[in-house]
């Protein structure tokens, strides 16, 4: 990754905007640093345009907004997998052109849209206004009658467990100017009506307080309550009406969504491009551009900005700055950067995990999940998908790394002789009767746990190895030779030693002497090595770094998990297996379906369940058991200045 710079005419600037945008391969950075320097603030200004951006903001907003009504409305098959469809640099400068009719479009939809909001306000309206007059239908006055000239007419509720004919006795001690009657009644409360004489306000009020009698009022309404009702469900009828023809006319706007879409897709890239000319410093007839390029896209850079007049500059960064960070694999090993990317981008001063432990994490994921049918599906899954929906990005690596996956579940499969578990011996003893079985082309794991658990461990070094050479490859790049002894060679020596110490007499005679020998050869120089290396207090480090055994054996025992969840996953499979025997062995068609119907229901949990702690299991070993060897990660992806499109997959035409 390479530092550039570039100055131009600022009536270029638009151009080489543009032109950058379509190169795609260069980083812009933020100017904020530089106008707080004094020198730079003197000379130059920001370019501004916020006015703008806005606008664009605005007019993107209203497009999304457009874009997910028109998706609710929109009644054709969704894929499984969302990807971006191809279109050419002319159809989409077409599309471009007539940007006024699709936004008229989007106009359109917008108003249908505000519409139908209206209407749903409405009609929850009504509906409140309906729930609240139900209860009061048998009520005959106008509810625009509150009062006469000597009269109150009165409306109101009350507990549903008040006594009505006591509160009617207490009114009539109160005064017999007054009458109680009773409209309605549910769970909660009744409905009262209380008409009496002005001149009675007092003595009725102390009465009501006492019966906690709460006024109504419709003052909205007039008219009786059956009027009323009646009136609101004509209206609910023509809301309704209403309601389905601007769906309708909705559902009819689905057929522009792609003509939609193409537009939210431009004017995002016309809002990235104002925010660039925006982040621009400039002076009276001149602007500045810096940024990140890189190496390989260097000339390209040169070039552009020759034929657009600017002066460009291009230089490598210090030793020590940090860079973005762009990281390039071949075609196999791009897709296992997803897993990279979960855990953190590497940073710029570091070595690429990626091909380092692409092998064993797909390895171990097949050791984890070891089933030859499972490999087959899980490999036509990921592949299939891929291919199907043309996917792109974090979601084509994903899939296309769950593939590499199945390959090795189907590899380790036959090694140790799983189809299903045991399927084909449960097939044949249940309903043929007889003995048939898939030999394993090395061992069976549940046969042989202790085999098991010693492969694991094994391979568990030379992943942990690997690891530590990568580190060593670090440290020999910067000079540090006795660090990448001290910190890699060495331990090779004696973790080695210490292996054939422990386990050498059942390899070959002479095993254990020559492992008691690298042991100590190796102790020693751990011991001493640190005194040559580090200063002061340092020097006596190498005692501490010996200690550091006990971390490398549970480093190594963490790879027990292979043997734990192969064993697992086989087990689970093989009961499953004996049940769907069981219901099976009752004979008939009728054990043949729960024969069936049990082993698919099975198999289908027990593949998620397995699948998943094996993908969890293997980036497990390489965050934690291999990335602690050498990689710190931290680092800031490189984020290219280009056209970055939701929808469409802009395809640029050969000449």
């Amino acid at each position: 990754m390479n530092k550039f710079f570039a100055i131009g005419l600022d009536s270029s600037k638009s151009d080489f905007i543009n032109a950058l945008m379509e190169l795609g391969c260069t980083e812009l950075n933020s100017q904020e640093s530089k106008l707080a320097d004094e020198e730079w603030a003197a000379l130059v200004s920001k370019e501004g345009g916020e006015a703008d951006i806005a606008a664009l903001e605005t007019k993107l907003n209203a497009v999304d907004n457009v874009l997910k009504t028109l998706d609710s409305y929109d009644t054709a098959k969704k894929p499984l997998f969302k990807s971006r469809r191809g279109i050419s640099a002319s159809e989409f400068a077409s599309a471009v052109a007539a940007q006024d009719d699709i936004q008229q479009d989007v106009d359109k939809v917008l108003a249908l849209s505000n519409h139908l909001k209206e209407l749903q306000a409405n009609q929850n309206k009504i509906e409140t206004a309906v729930v609240g007059l139900t209860p009061w239908a048998a009520y005959q006055v106008p509810l625009e009658i509150q009062e006469t000239r000597y009269t109150n007419v009165v409306m109101g509720i009350v507990p549903a467990d008040t006594d009505v004919n006591a509160m009617r006795d207490a009114l009539a001690q109160a005064t017999d100017k007054c009458e109680l009657e009773a409209i309605g009644k549910d769970d909660t409360q009744q409905y009262l009506s209380l008409v009496y004489f002005k001149e009675a306000e007092d003595d009725i009020s102390e009465v009501l307080k006492q019966y906690s009698f709460n006024r109504l009022s419709f003052k909205d309404m007039s008219g009786t309550v059956a009027e009323n009702l009646s009136a609101f469900e004509a209206q609910t009828a023509e809301i309704a009406a209403d309601m389905s023809k601007t769906e309708s006319e909705l559902s009819d706007m689905v057929a522009a969504k792609d003509k939609i879409q193409v537009l939210r897709d431009y004017l995002a890239t016309e809002q990235d491009k104002a925010k660039a000319i925006g982040n621009l410093l400039r002076t009276g007839r001149t602007f500045y551009v810096d940024g990140w390029v890189p190496a390989s896209c260097g000339e390209a850079l040169n070039s552009l900005a020759a034929e657009h007049e600017c002066y460009c500059e291009i230089t490598e960064p210090d030793k020590e700055e940090d860079t973005p960070v762009l990281v390039k694999n071949n075609s196999i090993i791009e897709p296992v950067e997803s897993i990279t990317d979960m855990y953190s981008t590497p940073n710029c001063h570091e070595l690429d995990p990626t091909p380092i432990y692409a092998f064993f994490f797909a390895c171990f994921f097949g050791i984890m999940f070891a089933d030859m049918c499972y490999g087959i599906i899980l490999t036509f899954f990921g592949f299939f998908c891929v291919k199907k929906y043309k996917l792109e990005g974090t979601a084509r690596k994903l899939l296309t790394t769950l593939g590499y996956c199945g390959i090795f579940t189907f590899i380790w499969g036959a090694l140790f002789g799983g189809f299903l578990g045991n399927m084909i011996s449960v097939v044949a003893a249940t309903f043929f009767h007889k003995e048939v079985a898939i030999k394993p082309l090395w061992f069976d794991p549940i046969s042989e746990p202790m085999k098991m658990l010693a492969f694991s461990c094994i391979f568990g070094v030379f992943h942990l190895f690997v690891g530590m050479f990568a580190k060593a490859v670090m440290y020999i790049k910067e000079g540090k030779i006795l660090e990448a002894i001290n910190d890699t060679f060495i331990w090779y020596v004696f973790i080695i030693g210490l292996g054939l110490l422990l386990f050498g007499g059942s390899l070959f005679s002479g095993a254990t002497t020559i492992g008691k020998w690298m042991a100590i050869v190796g102790a020693v120089v751990i011991l001493i090595l640190p005194v040559f290396i580090n200063k002061g207090i340092g020097k006596a480090v190498g005692l501490w770094n010996l200690y550091g055994t006990t971390s490398y054996l549970s480093d190594i025992l963490s790879y027990s998990r292979l043997l734990a969840l192969c064993l697992a996953g086989a087990v689970i499979s093989q009961v499953f297996n004996t049940i769907a025997g069981l219901a099976g062995g009752s004979g008939g068609i009728i054990g043949v379906v729960l024969f069936v119907l049990i082993s698919i229901v099975a198999h289908v949990f027990n593949f998620a369940i397995s699948a998943l702690g094996a993908f969890v299991h293997s980036a497990r070993l390489q965050y934690v058991e291999l990335f602690g060897k050498f990689f710190e990660g931290g680092g800031k992806a490189f984020n290219p200045f280009a056209k970055k499109t939701k929808y469409v997959k802009i395809i640029k035409e050969e000449n």
